[in-house]
């Protein structure tokens, strides 16, 4: 529950939720902003992926996720939704100023949100 409370990701996730759903459901259209969805995206996407790693497999619980899982997933975003959908269907419009977005959210939740190691303790 600790890292749905950190306020990086409270205010992540509010950003996002008013900007996709609140401005167009009040017709405040000019006031949205863009690619701010696809830089918060992922800081939102990997904080509650890895709540619910933590709740589902305690035993097998990750503290965070390493560098490696977060670069996947930006690269795992960028060609689904820049490459794949757009190359599938006109409704989806390939811009690659998303993945740049994308990459920008990867940083933010790998250096804001993700829990920080745990220190090793000292025994004597």
């Amino acid at each position: 529950m600790k890292l749905l409370l950190n306020p990086f990701f409270i205010v992540a996730i509010s950003l996002y939720v008013v900007n996709k759903f609140l401005l167009p459901l009040l017709n405040l259209n000019q006031y949205q902003v863009p690619y701010l969805n696809d830089m918060l995206c992922l800081p939102v996407v990997l904080t509650l992926a890895l709540w619910l790693q933590q709740n589902l497999f305690p035993r097998s619980c990750r503290r965070r996720l390493n560098g490696a899982q977060v670069i996947f997933t930006v690269i795992y975003f960028a060609v689904i939704f820049e490459g794949l959908l757009p190359a599938l269907s006109d409704k989806y419009t390939r811009d690659y100023l998303d993945v740049l977005a994308y990459a920008v959210g990867g940083m933010v939740y790998y250096f804001l949100l993700n829990p920080k190691p745990a220190r090793p303790t000292v025994t004597e």
